[in-house]
């Protein structure tokens, strides 16, 4: 038998891997002008909002668009997505501030270090789920859980940038309710007389700008229409005289690769968490994007190469002076909408970034700090889906509470936190639903070998000596005390006593120790009161934990893909023998 050469087995890897070593040299040719009017509409949107996020992150305007021209460079190579745009977005902005300026204040690490170093931890995180493959993880956060964080992360990053809106100086720390949201809104209410008119004007003006822009030409690049114009009247007015807070320089050339200073072992231990809360973040934004897209328009992307296209993006802008990236739903959205067909998409976007870099820094120099508030306020107001929460509130009382905790994490105990409590309510939504698996009673439709639940199919009918029982989902030690009184329960409920109990696993591929030693418990139970108890449908794995617990000798007749009806029929055989 031949081995596959090495030099095979490495081109397989390298090009699994790359993503663009396949579908480049398939590239469709007629895809070419609505990449290119794609990504030069994009581009326009990762300018203004790399100088807004950078801003949102306590960071120099730079590094915004350091971090966008790293990571659509990343994705370009790494990527599966055709429309995903991966570049800064508001949240992890804000969660880095949020989390990276807790540990700065206490250690004498530069503030931009700590962000690099956090950044390149990213990357750690997401390598080391790539090679583990744990893509499939992501399933585990609910819809509804991520439709409160993202309502609540909206209405926290929105608050940051009150102050900057209106031109007061922020003071929330000294607030009743501190660094939150309700601090933030609480002392933006009360030091309204100290706001600056004309910063007030600017901004508001922005946002409805902004707004219309967005209903009236969604396709447009709006963001940097607003920036554009709000930079011109800044000239015009000298607004920088009357106070208005502006950029100021930006320095002109592209991103150099620089290794971080390691912080020491306690700093380092301090950044983990905000490191995984970022990952956690980045790549559910991600993901969450590159599978709608996928379903629109029926192609599908790889789980776990979009882990390590996340991993190599931070990577690089940890390296490259940037700052935690992750997908961009509405830089995405945009992609889709304006006609971007492929990944190359993100190499056009680079191309326009390096030119920013290299030519036009010096035309943001008068940008008004408000007109990137409004940029971020604008941007995030799309994460509410008031639509998905009446939706919960109409479907399920318990998603919608759930949802409400998500949110109401984020607005008291910050973004930080607030990943956490949504990650812990997945995994309490996930135990609970396990451990609590439906259950029915089976009956037979008539003439036919066919069973049915009963609470689905009433006119099924029942055997009097026989009970038969289905578990619908995996029997595990979480779940086994459950199906256990449930069945007993149920039993119970029969008029008459049964001399036989059926338990079809065919929903059940696999079990484990402690749901055979829950079965074999059952059995000696059942067996003190007359009653035998039987299994159908199991599957060849189920079968060999049978045996191994010795289960399949007490009870007898153990074998894969055995019927219902055969299993009575055996049973009503060896009792008339």
């Amino acid at each position: 038998m031949s081995r596959e050469p090495i030099t095979e087995q490495i081109g397989r890897r390298v090009s699994s891997s790359l993503p663009v070593l396949e579908w480049l040299p398939r590239y469709d040719t007629s895809w070419l002008r609505p990449d290119v009017v794609a990504g030069v509409t994009v581009a326009a949107s990762v300018v203004s909002e790399g100088l807004a996020y950078a801003s949102l992150a306590n960071l120099p305007p730079e590094t915004g668009l350091y971090a966008g021209l790293l990571a659509v460079v990343a994705y370009f190579l790494f990527g599966t997505s055709r429309q995903v745009i991966v570049g800064p977005t508001s949240a992890l902005a804000i969660l880095l501030a949020s989390g990276v300026g807790g540990v700065a204040s206490g250690t004498t690490a530069s503030y931009a270090s700590l962000v690099a170093v956090t950044t390149v931890l990213v990357d750690v995180f997401a390598v080391v789920a790539w090679a583990f493959r744990l893509g499939f993880l992501v399933h585990f956060i609910s819809e509804s859980v991520l439709t409160g964080f993202s309502a609540g992360a909206a209405l926290y990053i929105a608050s940051t940038q009150l102050n900057k809106l209106v031109g007061i100086e922020s003071g929330a720390s000294n607030a009743p309710f501190g660094q939150t949201f309700f601090g933030r809104v609480w002392y933006a209410a009360t030091h309204l007389a100290e706001a600056n008119p004309e910063t007030v004007a600017v901004g508001l003006g922005g946002i409805a700008l902004f707004v219309l822009g967005e209903r009236y030409a969604p396709r447009a690049p709006n963001a940097l229409v607003v920036v554009a114009l709000s930079i011109a009247v800044a000239s015009v007015a000298d607004l920088q005289a009357r106070g208005v807070d502006v950029v100021g320089p930006i320095p002109s050339g592209l991103p150099s690769p620089t290794a971080p200073a390691i912080p020491t072992v306690s700093t380092l231990g301090s950044l983990v968490p905000v490191a995984g809360s970022l990952f956690l973040l980045s790549y559910v934004q991600g993901i969450g994007a590159g599978e709608t897209f996928a379903r629109r328009h029926d192609y599908r992307v790889d789980a776990n190469q979009e882990l390590l296209a996340d991993g190599v993006a931070n990577l690089a802008a940890g390296l490259g002076g940037g700052f935690a990236v992750g997908g961009s739903m509405s830089r995405s959205a945009l992609n889709d909408a304006v006609g971007g067909k492929s990944q190359l998409t993100n190499a056009v976007v680079a191309l326009v970034l390096v030119v920013v870099l290299l030519f036009l820094t010096g035309a943001f120099t008068m940008l008004p700090a408000t007109t990137l508030a409004a940029v971020v306020i604008v941007a995030v107001a799309g994460l509410v889906d008031a639509s998905a929460i009446r939706r919960l509130y109409r479907v399920s009382e318990s998603e919608f509470a759930i949802a409400m905790a998500a949110l109401l994490g984020v607005l008291t105990a910050g973004m930080l936190w607030g990943v956490f409590v949504g990650v812990v309510l997945s995994l309490l939504v996930v135990v609970s639903r396990a451990s609590r698996p439906t259950t029915h009673e089976l009956g037979r439709i008539a003439g036919t070998d066919h069973f049915v639940a009963l609470d689905l199919y009433p006119s099924a009918t029942t055997d009097a000596e026989a009970f038969v029982y289905r578990v619908e989902g995996e029997l595990f030690y979480a779940n086994a005390p459950t199906v256990r009184a449930d069945l007993l329960d149920r039993l119970a409920e029969r008029e008459d006593a049964v001399d036989l109990v059926v338990v079809d696993l065919s929903s059940s591929p696999t079990i484990d120790f402690g749901a055979a030693q829950m079965l074999e418990k059952l059995r000696d139970g059942l067996g003190s009161r007359g009653t035998d108890l039987r299994f159908a449908g199991m599957e060849s794995e189920v079968v060999e934990i049978f045996e191994r617990t010795g289960l399949a000798a007490s009870v007898g007749d153990v074998e894969p893909e055995r019927s219902i009806d055969e299993v009575v029929d055996r049973w009503r055989a060896r009792q008339s023998s």
